[in-house]
């Protein structure tokens, strides 16, 4: 079950991603990386005219960093990555590798 801060992380990286792309986007998939404190993402979104990649999304590093710690364990610790996709609907889909 998720946690009052890790759904208000989700949120963020929601709002940052909608408020990066162009209007009349379907989806936005971000393909992230942690290494250590670095965090590298790939970010593209789809729209009728085709698929194209989003650069300088704000804030998207520090929430993902601050997402892994939210969701990490003892037994798995911090996500060495993960792919976010927000569709225009409102609903995500996320999954991590350990």
């Amino acid at each position: 079950m998720e946690s009052p801060d890790q759904i208000t992380c989700y949120q963020a990286i929601g709002k940052a991603l909608a408020g990066a792309a162009p209007d009349g986007w379907a989806s936005i998939e971000a393909n992230v990386t942690l290494a250590g404190s670095r965090v590298d993402a790939v970010v593209s979104y789809q729209a009728t005219q085709g698929s194209e990649y989003l650069t300088g999304v704000p804030m998207l590093a520090r929430n993902f960093f601050e997402l892994a710690r939210l969701i990490s364990t003892e037994e798995k610790r911090l996500f060495k990555s993960c792919t976010f996709k927000l569709y225009s609907s409102g609903k995500y889909d996320a999954s991590y590798t350990y």
